[in-house]
């Protein structure tokens, strides 16, 4: 029976492996545990783990890392409480393999946990570039600390071996959330969403950038503004992450919901919901991965504002704009008459994506010799 764990700190990155996880949970041969942190555990992050639990998965660890995301100090303490708490815990549960998914800061600390107890590690998406964030980073942290590696483009796989990783421990195996978010139980989605008039409405979702100069209070007020001058539509707004500053984008914003009744918003949603909510909606509006990786599969158009997502591999249906109440205000004029896109390409689909995870995590899984050694040959990449 092979032990394998995924940790996980966010409602985004435990709603892209969902399905892979099911497959993994399902298998006869593998006990999977879920080791649950960051705003997971936080009420004012809307105490997401509550869908874990009720998807049936086998949480084995809660760590609370009195998360506090007011200041980057604030974020070190998180980091800092983490480290302690997943050190403590892998000193007494081993595991043959433990997956990470992508670059939030309570993920470095995580990794390193591992990583100095021997446990291997199977990072996804690795090789990213966000330019604009600390994840960016973290990201590559955390790709230096792991044994294993699924990216989600060729681009990406090739940066990971950039990086000095074996390309024979490195695979491109698209993203999981580009088909995950195709499969939608309408059982997880609320019927107050199901009512929302189909095409009618916009979806928000926007998150600090953590590594620029840019002011989350001027930049929420450039997008609000924008907004404003469409005020013949709804706006769906979802809950910022846990980074730096996050809370005062997401005053600003229940501020503006509770002042217009055009407004709605939701701090946390079931993955359907949301992916609902965004297939049914005119476009994505903010600076969310998801807008990059998972929207077009969904059939509709995002604006991407500001510099967040700068460095990642975009398809055509992502419309790039400043975050200036003009251009955004623009923005949405041209994705209402442009009007349903007929196709949308997605550079991150890869069609069975969570079987082709699921398979390859077996052949990995069958590969390893036990607990020992992670020691690793660091990859020269020959310059001509």
């Amino acid at each position: 029976m092979y032990r394998v764990a995924y940790a996980t700190g966010s409602r985004a990155d435990y709603g892209i492996v969902r399905r892979f996880l099911g497959l993994v949970q399902d298998d006869g041969e593998t006990e999977l545990k879920i080791l649950a942190t960051g705003a997971l555990l936080d009420e004012n992050y809307g105490h997401s783990i509550d869908l874990i639990y009720k998807d049936g998965f086998d949480v084995d660890f809660e760590a609370d890392i009195e998360l506090n995301s007011a200041s980057d100090r604030g974020i070190l303490h998180s980091m800092a409480v983490a480290l302690d708490k997943f050190a403590e815990y892998f000193d007494r549960v081993k595991y043959d393999l433990l997956i990470i998914l992508g670059d939030r800061f309570e993920m470095l600390s995580v990794a390193e946990a591992a990583a100095v107890s021997k446990i291997p590690i199977l990072h996804i998406h690795g090789g990213e570039a966000t330019f604009a964030n600390y994840d960016e980073f973290i990201r590559h942290s955390v790709t230096k600390m792991s044994t294993y590696h699924f990216t989600s483009t060729e681009e990406y796989r090739r940066r990971v071996i950039q990086l000095g990783e074996a390309p024979d421990r490195v695979f491109d195996l698209g993203a999981l959330g580009a088909e995950n978010c195709t499969y939608i139980d309408e059982g997880n989605v609320p019927e107050e969403i199901k009512s929302l008039p189909a095409k009618k409405y916009f979806v928000v979702l926007f998150h600090p950038e953590t590594l620029t100069a840019a002011s989350e209070e001027e930049q929420v007020k450039e997008l609000l503004g924008a907004i404003k001058e469409h005020e013949d539509y709804l706006y769906v707004f979802i809950g910022s992450n846990a980074d730096t500053n996050s809370h005062i984008i997401r005053d600003m914003i229940k501020r503006h919901v509770n002042d217009n009744s055009n407004a709605l918003y939701y701090e946390n949603l079931h993955s359907d919901a949301y992916h609902y909510l965004v297939k049914n909606s005119v476009c994505l509006i903010g600076n969310s991965s998801s807008g990059i990786i998972e929207a077009p599969s969904l059939g509709v158009y995002t604006i991407n504002v500001g510099n967040r997502q700068d460095g990642r591999v975009k398809g055509g249906s992502v419309i790039d704009v400043k975050c200036d109440k003009a251009a955004v205000s623009e923005a949405i004029d041209r994705v209402i008459g442009l009007g349903e896109p007929s196709l949308c390409e997605n550079p991150y689909y890869r069609e069975n994506a969570a079987v082709l995870y699921y398979e390859k995590l077996k052949e990995i899984l069958s590969g390893l010799s036990g607990h020992g050694s992670q020691a690793k040959v660091f990859y020269d990449v020959e310059f001509k």
